[in-house]
């Protein structure tokens, strides 16, 4: 019969030992409040959502899941400043498409890797962008917009050089074959002031931006980004059904962690994400913000942002995007 030599034996209680206490801690937890880092000012959908989350995780989870806003760069400061952290499950990062897909395909030495530095949890939130035009240009359609397009120069708006309403605009003119010439602004409110007002004809932006102008008539709707139609505008199509070839471009958010957090931990916190995405109250909410709960698994959110990595570094590369 084998035995173990007394050193070994030692050292195998030890082991055993320091491991009972750690399984333990991971099979309580959370066993104190978790704080969820917003990289971005309090207000906006990001903060929004993050709150309506943190809420009913909350309830899930038996702790207090507390905002934290830590704004700064673009959203950097906060998302580098987790993954300092302990990865222990009680500091987490609300990601979003600008923070964790954008940033990385503009800036190659950012103090974080959207892969390496992050544990995925699940993506929550995203909601598509919205190709709008100023009142008087005389396009019924997408089809008469491209073919006017082609025929004089065109203007489209975004909230920034870089922004997801910019790189969107870049991939529908590769996509639709067209050159509309872009006009960067310091933010949405700026940009949809001037389509109003005239001075540029087209821009790209969230549906919670560009819904209410939309439905009181002031801004005339071509077509969505996403995969289907927003149910608020049942009669606009979306790009890639106009086109008749793949698009999409999301605006998203979702929960991560610092790198090597326990898979214990990040089970848990999936499942409260999940419970959160079901409620109907969070539903409620995030369709009045123009939003559609996620809640998918950690795989499928890293996959997601290695996918969205790849399209939008493409992008900034084709059309050689500096940032400012």
């Amino acid at each position: 019969m084998f035995r173990l030599s007394p050193r070994i034996a030692a050292a195998f209680a030890i082991a055993c030992a320091a491991v009972a206490p750690m399984s333990a801690a991971l099979a309580a937890f959370p066993e104190k409040p978790i704080r969820l880092v917003v990289p971005f000012p309090p207000g906006g959908p990001t903060d929004t959502s993050a709150r309506l989350f943190s809420k009913t995780m909350a309830e899930q989870l038996g702790q207090p899941v507390i905002v934290e806003n830590r704004a700064g760069a673009g959203g950097s400061v906060g998302t580098t400043s987790v993954t300092r952290e302990q990865p222990d499950g009680y500091t987490l990062l609300w990601g979003g498409t600008s923070s964790m897909v954008v940033a990385p395909a503009l800036y190659p030495k950012l103090d974080y890797d959207p892969i390496a530095s992050f544990t995925p949890i699940g993506m929550a939130v995203r909601g598509p962008l919205i190709l709008v035009s100023r009142p008087a240009l005389p396009s019924p359609d997408l089809k008469a917009l491209l073919d006017l397009s082609r025929r004089q120069p065109l203007t489209v708006a975004s909230a920034g050089t870089g922004s997801v309403g910019h790189l969107t605009a870049e991939l529908f003119d590769r996509s639709a074959g067209v050159e509309i010439l872009h006009i960067p602004y310091r933010g949405g409110a700026p940009a949809l002031s001037d389509v109003l007002g005239g001075q540029v004809d087209l821009l790209f932006d969230t549906v919670t931006l560009l819904y209410p102008q939309i439905a009181a008539q002031k801004l005339r709707a071509y077509a969505v980004t996403g995969a289907q139609r927003y149910p608020q505008l049942p009669d606009v199509p979306t790009v890639a059904e106009v086109l008749g070839k793949p698009f999409e471009a999301y605006s998203w958010f979702g929960l991560m962690a610092p790198a090597n957090t326990p898979q214990p931990v990040i089970e848990r916190l999936t499942k409260a994400l999940g419970a959160a995405a079901r409620d109907p109250e969070v539903k409620r909410q995030l369709a009045d913000l123009g939003l559609e709960p996620v809640g998918d698994t950690p795989e499928q959110f890293a996959q997601s942002i290695r996918t969205d990595l790849d399209k939008w570094s493409l992008v900034v590369k084709q059309a050689g995007i500096k940032p400012d």
